[in-house]
């Protein structure tokens, strides 16, 4: 049940989305986001046709957040997948 949680909150997440139907391109902050959760979208990407990049983007610092947030992916998500362990189990 668990894994279930943790599989859709993922998918909900990782939407990169259409520029066209929001309005806004995503910026710095988007493209830490997308750095962060890019891993895990790689393995979302084999079961739901999702993107993992924004190719309409701000440019250069969209790329600089992504990379930024693509350093930080794997200790921030092992760091809040054992708090989220400790916190369930308090």
């Amino acid at each position: 049940m668990m894994l279930l949680a943790v599989v859709l909150m993922f998918t909900g997440c990782t939407f990169v989305g259409d520029a066209s139907l929001t309005g806004k391109t995503p910026d710095f902050l988007m493209g830490i986001w997308h750095g962060l959760v890019a891993p895990y979208t790689l393995i979302i990407r084999w079961f739901i046709h999702i993107k993992m990049y924004a190719i309409v983007n701000t440019g250069w610092t969209y790329d600089a957040g992504f990379l930024i947030g693509l350093i930080f992916s794997i200790p921030v998500g092992w760091l809040a997948a054992i708090v989220s362990i400790i916190y369930f189990l308090t």
